[in-house]
């Protein structure tokens, strides 16, 4: 009679440490395919079966038993899929006591870990794992728990979910196309209450051959209101001259960011400023000239920038009116 491995705790259990349980002879026929359908498709089998045929197979499957005589498969799916494809009557197997989440968490790290999954599959069981509404959700732990059990982190897997948000056929399209990569697809996932907008960010990337780096930085301009060719200009400018970028949540503040980024870029153009001005000093005409009609003007802007974030963050009376003589009070 085949014997059951000892229960796995709820720490989270891997499928490599199951493989130093005791393994057994299954019949085929008992098991079946696992309830979680992560992949929608197998993938080519071909090469597997032709290993399988010439030396046997190397690997135990995992699974975990429904009843004295049925078994159902946590961990290798295509092993069992080639053996029954070859006729074979019995296959190696650990018997494995674990609950559903440890199930699906070996099945999620297993596909991760193998690079089987297609950018959508991954988004799809991601969501299922986190979800608690619908068909597909089971509700097994927050997006910082998914991350820790799969090694990834919360950047990666909410990225990742966030695809989603996009038509099934908008995606395909995006990923069939050379230079289109998943990451694109993720940064233009944030738009996707607007599909004209969608598709004319989409065509952009393609036609422009525009970095990840260059539209995560033009998306929050988008947001912002800022048209898409313009937002592209300032995202590529700001790369240029090698901007400080953070990255913004969906909580900020569009007006706020543009002004946060204004800054920057204002506060970056001073620094030129000053690093000529030290190479025309010992011409004092011209160096006269460029302190008080470039350099003060542009420091007034950045200051006046400054004092327009404190008002949208209410940190100035609503009822001042700033004069251009106070705006060095107002500011400091």
């Amino acid at each position: 009679m085949a014997s059951v491995a000892p229960s796995v705790g709820s720490s989270g259990p891997k499928a490599d440490a199951l493989f130093s349980l005791p393994v057994t002879q299954l019949t085929i026929a008992s098991i079946r395919p696992s309830k979680f359908k992560l992949r929608r498709e197998l993938g080519e089998l071909t090469e597997l079966k032709e290993s399988i045929a010439r030396v046997g197979l190397l690997q135990p499957i995992i699974v975990r038993k429904e009843s004295d005589s049925r078994y159902e498969v946590v961990s290798g799916h295509r092993r069992l899929a080639s053996c029954r494809e070859l006729g074979m009557e019995n296959i190696r197997a650990i018997i494995a006591d674990i609950n559903d989440k440890a199930a699906f968490e070996i099945q999620l790290t297993e596909n991760i870990q193998r690079e089987s999954f297609t950018p959508l599959e991954e988004a799809r069981a991601f969501y299922s794992y986190v979800n608690m509404g619908g068909k597909r959700g089971f509700a097994y732990g927050s997006v910082s728990e998914l991350a820790r059990s799969i090694g990834k982190s919360q950047e990666y897997v909410s990225s990742r979910m966030r695809l989603l948000r996009l038509p099934c056929r908008v995606l395909e399209r995006m990923l069939s196309v050379d230079g289109f990569t998943v990451s694109h697809a993720e940064e233009i996932a944030l738009l996707a209450g607007d599909p004209v907008l969608v598709e004319e960010l989409s065509n952009t990337v393609i036609t422009k051959k525009l970095t990840v780096r260059e539209l995560e930085r033009a998306i929050p301009l988008i947001k912002a209101g800022t048209g898409v060719d313009q937002a592209i200009e300032l995202a590529k400018r700001e790369i240029k001259l090698n901007l400080k970028w953070e990255r913004q949540s969906q909580e900020d503040d569009p007006a706020e960011v543009l002004l946060r980024r204004t800054i920057n870029l204002l506060e970056s153009t001073l620094s030129y400023i000053d690093s000529a001005s030290s190479e025309i000093e010992m011409d004092r005409a011209l160096y006269d000239v460029w302190i008080n009609e470039v350099r003060l003007k542009v420091h007034d802007a950045v200051d006046g920038a400054i004092f327009c974030e404190k008002i949208r963050r209410g940190r100035v009376p609503s009822n001042y009116r700033r004069t251009t003589e106070q705006l060095f009070i107002w500011s400091g």
